[in-house]
């Protein structure tokens, strides 16, 4: 049952994400790529008020947890990815004109360097791991603090050109060319996931180290 549990709150969060990578579509396709930056944001902070399962909310902590935290990872990895190809099928079906904007984007995605898809998506893995290791450790529902930290944060990532997985789930899903049903489409994710955990697994022993 407590499979079940973890499985379905990472659909869930794949939903919200896939939700804010949506409204991001929508403002690319009218030229407004920062208002959708800013929007995105309401994805990652409906699961943190939410408690839902996100992969970049939990990697951070591998090394410190038992090998059991493997498995409960890839679990998260696995519900994410069903809920972005959920929303992604909902997308192509009702708003095609997103899923060209999508096809766009994962061409750029698809046009970088292995190593660079690694680096970016490690740089991702930082920001997002501050702005949910401080939601987290403020027990404050009415902090102003670690909303204002959400929504610079990723509009920061976005911006930058910065990688997400989940995010890219999404756009990968939604695609009409380049989807999570083709090798090079999981492929491309698999790096990406790979590098939120370095980048949020590094950054967060450093901080760690610092501290003490």
């Amino acid at each position: 049952m407590k499979f079940v549990k973890n499985l379905f709150s990472a659909v869930l969060a794949g939903v919200m994400i896939s939700f804010g990578g949506a409204v991001y579509l929508a403002c690319v396709a009218v030229d407004k790529a920062p208002l959708g930056a800013i929007l995105f944001s309401l994805g990652l902070s409906v699961i943190l008020i939410m408690g839902f399962l996100l992969f970049t909310g939990k990697t951070a902590y591998l090394l410190e947890n038992k090998p059991s935290y493997v498995p409960y990872l890839l679990t998260i990895w696995f519900g994410n990815i069903l809920g972005c190809m959920l929303m992604g099928l909902l997308v192509q079906l009702a708003k095609p004109n997103l899923a060209e904007t999508a096809k766009t984007l994962c061409e750029a995605k698809l046009s970088q360097a292995p190593w660079q898809t690694i680096i970016l998506g490690a740089l991702c893995g930082i920001l997002v791991y501050i702005a949910v290791d401080f939601f987290r450790s403020d027990d404050d529902k009415k902090s102003l603090p670690k909303y204002i930290l959400v929504f610079t944060c990723v509009p920061a990532f976005i911006l930058c050109g910065f990688e997400h997985s989940v995010a890219d789930m999404f756009y990968f899903a939604a695609s009409s060319a380049y989807s999570l049903y083709t090798v090079k489409g999981i492929g491309y994710i698999l790096l990406v996931s790979l590098g939120n955990l370095i980048g949020a697994v590094a950054f967060h022993m450093i901080r760690k180290a610092v501290h003490k």
